[in-house]
Order: structure tokens, then C-alpha cells, then sequence
């Protein structure tokens, strides 16, 4: 997965999935990594940060290195997209989800407080 630009004047296209995405040329294209924040729609959430997505995992693929190292890195932040109605008791979760550092819906913004090691 990568991440183009979008401005208020931005053309955009349908993709394969029939989603509006900004039209860009490839040196325009970031990966998740040179990011600060990435806001994302979801399907659930629970209140430990896990999320259900629309299915293909690709937040998870391209979020990879949040849970491959020691610490989870400073970015991007993780932040998903929801309305209240959406959370759920519990989610289970794989070893490959990665969980969402925070939460905003129409009623509130909540940051979950992740157990990270500091680095040294």
C-alpha cells in the first residue's frame, strides 16, 4: 500500500475497488513509514485498540514494521475512523493486526496506552 497526495483541488479516479483515489505520479507515492499519521475507516473496534477493517489486510501489511521490532516506532500514528456504535466488547486478534494507537468517533477521541519497552 502506498499513500499519494490530496488537496481540496485533487482529481480523482475510481480504483479497482471502486474507491475514489487521488490521480498522482509514482514519485509522488509515500509509504507508510515517511508518514506522521494515517486515519483510517473501520468496521469495529474494541477498547484495547484492535479493529476490524474491510478485509484484506492491507493497513496490517503496510503497518508491518508498528509490531516487527523491539518498540513500537513514534509513526506514523495509527488512528482509526469509527462511530460510537462500532465498538465492540472484544475482539480477537492475530499476531500480524496491528492495533490502532488511538480512536475518534462523533463522541470522543481516545488514545490507548500501549505497553512499549523505551529504547535505549
Amino acid at each position: 500500500m502506498a499513500f499519494a497526495p490530496y488537496e481540496t483541488h485533487t482529481r480523482m479516479k475510481k480504483n479497482c475497488f471502486g474507491i475514489l483515489e487521488p490521480v498522482f505520479q509514482k514519485k509522488q507515492l509515500k509509504t507508510a513509514k515517511q508518514l506522521d499519521l494515517i486515519l483510517a475507516p473501520l468496521v469495529g473496534f474494541d477498547e484495547q485498540g484492535n479493529r476490524i477493517g474491510m478485509g484484506g489486510g492491507f493497513y496490517d501489511r503496510a503497518l508491518a514494521h508498528l509490531i516487527s521490532g523491539e518498540y513500537r516506532p513514534l509513526k506514523p500514528k495509527f488512528i482509526g475512523v469509527a462511530h460510537e456504535l462500532q465498538k465492540v466488547t472484544e475482539l480477537s486478534s492475530e499476531d500480524w493486526d496491528v492495533t490502532l494507537d488511538a480512536i475518534v468517533t462523533e463522541t470522543r477521541f481516545n488514545y490507548f496506552h500501549h505497553q512499549e519497552p523505551v529504547p535505549d
